[in-house]
Order: C-alpha cells, then structure tokens, then sequence
C-alpha cells in the first residue's frame, strides 16, 4: 500500500528528517509517534506533497506503486481526498468558517465526482451518519462554531472518507479533545479502518493513544526512526531510551486515584533541539541520561525480535529492567 524508502527531506541546509525504511499494508493501522519537533508531520505530508515550498524531498515514496516524490501538484491533487484522506490536528481551522459543514462535506463528493450530483446531499447525510453525528439533516446546516469540537472533529472524518481512500493520514486528531471525546474518536477510526479495509497512518506525540488505535508503531526522535515494531511488544519491553522515556511520561489510567496523586510526574529532560543543534552521533544524545561514550556515533539499526528493530548503542533489555514505578506506568499503557 505505502512504501517509504531512503526519505530524506530538507530545508535549506538542514536535513529534517531521514527514513530509510516504512510501510504500511493495505488495511493495517500504524502510529508515527514522537514529541513536537520530531519530525512526525513533515513526514506524513510529504506522502501527499503538503509541504513548504522551501522542502526539499529525496527518495521514493510509493503509494500502490506509484512514485509520490516529485510527483506534479496537478496528479497529487487528484489523488488527495479520493485515494489519500487526510485529518488535520485542529478542525477549527481545517474547515471554513463561512460554509455550513454539509456543503463541506458535499465538496469533497463533487470535486472528485464520486456520486452523480443529484445524490450528493444525501451521501453528505449518510457520511455524517456513519460518523455517528446526532440528527445528521440538522447538523448539516450548522457552521463549525456551532458545533463542538469533538463534532467537528468527525466532519473532518466525513470529509476524509467520503472518496473512500484507500490510505487515511490522521495528523494529532484527538490533541484537542477531552479524554472521553478522545476514546470514542479513536473506536471511530479503528471501525471505519476495519470496515472499509483501509490503511491508517496515525500521528501522535502519546504513545498511549498510539497503542489504542494502532497495533503498531514507529517511535521518530529528530527525524529518524528509532524504534519500529509491534506497539504492544515495544510498550511491554522498549529498547531505545527515547523510547523508554516515552512510555515513562504517560501516567497510564490506574485505578486507584490516591495512588497515581502521590506519584511524582516523570518528564523527559530538557527539548527538541532546533534545527542545526543537535549533537554527532544519536540524536537523542545531550537529553538520554545514559548516555555512554559510544553515542557520539550514528547508532546502527539492530534486530530485537523479527519485527521490532531499534537504534541504541545503550539499550534497555527489556521491561523488567525499568525501575519499578515506570514498570507500572507501562503496564498502565496496555
């Protein structure tokens, strides 16, 4: 379905990000995570050529074997919305303002002609049905200020499906929502992703959302995979202390509430460097406190298990061996 190979794109002199290798079969479901900077977004639009003008991309990028790098503005446009769907983080400013949602919706049905247009206002109505919006003939004439956000959030979704894409890219779709909003966003996805056999790329900086919706998961540090394999397999057992540290910052959902208040909350030492800054060698090194003297050289990518590979000149073992209040937290994540 997708196939990323030696991806490497760039801004000037700064190279933001290098992908030797990610796929994604047709109807599997796999999460591009990583902390703000790392890269995560600049890699899920550049499958679509959504990127500044000043980008540059190498590599190959192929989407059911068609070559996506350098492909012209007029033959992408083509294929975004009718074979690639795409979900903005904020709906807010994803929709306009000053047309009702249902014509939003509709919009998307004409311009890739997908239904003749006598039928289009009663597709629109069945999209915001399958979206599971409440009295969907009402809501359709609604602006997007007149909606929540969570219900904004599954117009996004409508307008995404509407062509029926084979690949979905969901950029931090459930950031702005609250936590119950967020579940059922995410058992919305996971449905419509198992109905329609289509494949999904969901981008997010919490690996606990990651683990509700995708089976498995590429950790992205700096713009480089670091970790890549089954997210439950990498949640139970990281190797990769960027991955650790991850799964450390995530309180997980325990169920005595006394218990997760007198637990201190962990955080990652210091940021994402800013273009230019980061040190040789691992690109988590300078914030990794085991840092050891090897790490001043680009690590290799090692086998783990025959799906989850890593980049670590210091790795983690596996979960036993975490200290025992992040042993916890990762147990919180499953």
């Amino acid at each position: 379905m997708l196939e990323i190979n030696d991806l490497k794109i760039s801004i000037g002199v700064h190279q933001i990000v290098s992908i030797e290798h990610l796929s994604i079969p047709a109807g599997r479901r796999l999460g591009l995570v990583g902390e703000s900077g790392s890269g995560k977004t600049m890699t899920a639009m550049s499958i679509i050529g959504l990127l500044p003008r000043e980008a540059v991309v190498t590599g190959s990028i192929k989407f059911q074997g068609v070559e996506m790098v350098n492909r012209s503005e007029r033959n992408l446009s083509k294929l975004r919305g009718s074979e690639i769907g795409t979900i903005f983080q904020d709906p807010l400013r994803a929709l306009n303002p000053t047309m009702r949602v249902g014509k939003q919706v509709g919009e998307a049905l004409r311009l890739h002609n997908t239904v003749p247009k006598k039928r289009v206002k009663q597709r629109t109505i069945e999209l915001l049905d399958q979206v599971q919006l409440p009295d969907p003939e009402t809501l359709a004439r609604r602006y997007p200020h007149q909606l929540s956000g969570g219900q904004r959030q599954r117009v996004l979704i409508a307008m995404a499906i509407a062509c029926d894409p084979k690949l979905l890219i969901a950029d931090e779709p459930t950031t702005a929502l609250d936590v119950t909003v967020q579940k059922e966003i995410l058992e919305l996805l996971a449905r419509l992703s198992d109905e329609r056999d289509m494949a999904v790329l969901f981008v997010s900086h919490d690996l606990g959302v990651i683990q509700a919706i995708s089976a498995h998961v590429a950790v992205l540090y700096g713009g480089i995979l670091v970790e890549t394999g089954p997210t439950d397999q990498i949640v139970r057992s990281p190797h990769h202390r960027y991955t650790e540290a991850l799964v450390s910052v995530n309180p997980g959902h325990p169920e005595d509430i006394t218990a997760a208040l007198g637990r201190p909350l962990v955080t990652i030492k210091g940021s994402v460097p800013p273009l230019g800054s980061f040190l040789p060698g691992c690109r988590f090194r300078g914030r990794c406190p085991h840092e050891v003297e090897r790490c001043a050289e680009p690590p290799p990518i090692s086998v783990a298990t025959h799906e989850h590979t890593f980049r670590c000149w210091n790795p983690l073992d596996s979960a036993s061996s975490l200290p025992s209040d992040d042993a916890e937290l990762a147990a919180g994540l499953q």
